[in-house]
């Protein structure tokens, strides 16, 4: 890797390369290269994670009023937190903008963090402000950990894969916003993209009743998500087209198309595997999710991950979803 810049790694392949090499505490009870670390504080367990909103990667300042800034940068905290089967407790806030920034606008950026975590059952208790060249927003968040911890590792061959929700709509909503899509302004996908809704009560629900095997949070797209679980599972997996769960008005949108459901990013619903015993409690605990939840293929052996268009053959993968530095 010597010589070579991070834009021809790609942000996945270095951190292959950078996680193994960092020391691990005996207070560490799952490490890096998860949705969340989880830590031993005292006699608690503890989920923690951190992710941030930059201006110019994530959004333009026009796409979203300051103060939905401000919620979705904590929300999308919250999907990790969920895909661990936590609850947010606790976070302190980063935060760097320009000089000319509108104090008012700060205000209500602010006031947006806030009001997410209040509804998430948190608090924000510090933070730092800084002087920077473009706005960007980090959340480093603290969860309490459920009894029965799940991770992106434990997938077994003969498992179902499903995802709550629908996917695709916030991709659709990007590609709007940049100019890429023409037609009538998409307001249920810009609600999608502006408001993302963690999945905490069906994540907590899943993992603590022991039904899935492995969790993550849709973030980067289905096969790139999917592929973390299958990478860090030792297994393959193989994915329906005609299954993936697309809204009305994607369907509506872009007809049959499956391009921005299977690799269109920050969905931030929860996929996840479910043992073929555990069948019969998903279905008698589908009710208490508060989300549908939807079968989309089975986890296989081997590495591979395939997926069947609706007559059941093969499609080449095309593309691998979200990468920060390699799909712009």
């Amino acid at each position: 890797m010597a010589g070579r810049t991070i834009g021809a790694v790609g942000e996945h392949g270095f951190l292959s390369r950078l996680l193994p090499r960092l020391p691990v505490s005996p207070d560490t009870v799952v490490g890096p290269g998860q949705d969340c670390a989880v830590v031993r504080c005292g006699r608690q367990r503890v989920l923690f994670t951190v992710d941030a909103l930059v201006e110019g990667t994530h959004f333009a300042t026009h796409w979203l009023s300051p103060y939905q800034l401000g919620r979705k940068s904590f929300l999308v905290n919250a999907s990790d937190i969920a895909a661990m089967g936590g609850r947010p407790r606790f976070c302190v806030v980063g935060l760097q903008v320009r000089p000319a920034y509108r104090a008012r606008d700060l205000s209500a950026l602010q006031a947006g963090i806030v009001a997410a975590a209040t509804a998430c059952g948190a608090v924000v208790v510090g933070g730092n402000l800084a002087r920077a060249a473009q706005l960007s927003i980090a959340i480093a968040l603290l969860g309490e950990a459920p009894r029965r911890l799940v991770t992106r590792a434990g997938a077994q061959a003969g498992d179902h894969v499903y995802v709550s929700g629908t996917l695709g709509d916030a991709a659709r909503a990007v590609r709007w916003l940049r100019g890429a899509q023409r037609g009538h302004r998409p307001a249920q996908a810009l609600r999608r993209f502006a408001e993302p809704t963690p999945r905490l009560q069906a994540g907590r629900l899943l993992a603590e009743s022991g039904i899935v095997s492995s969790m993550i949070d849709v973030s980067d797209g289905l096969l790139r998500d999917l592929g973390h679980i299958c990478e860090q599972s030792g297994v393959g997996a193989v994915i329906r087209t005609a299954a993936v769960p697309r809204s009305d008005a994607y369907r509506r949108a872009l007809g049959s198309s499956d391009l921005l459901a299977l690799h269109g990013g920050e969905d931030y619903e929860l996929l996840c595997t479910v043992p073929e015993r555990n069948l019969p409690r998903l279905e008698q605990q589908r009710a208490r999710l508060g989300c549908p939840i939807t079968c989309v293929g089975r986890i296989t052996a081997g590495r591979r991950l395939r997926v069947l268009g609706p007559d059941g053959r093969e499609m080449p993968i095309a593309a691998t979803g979200y990468d920060h530095f390699r799909t712009r």
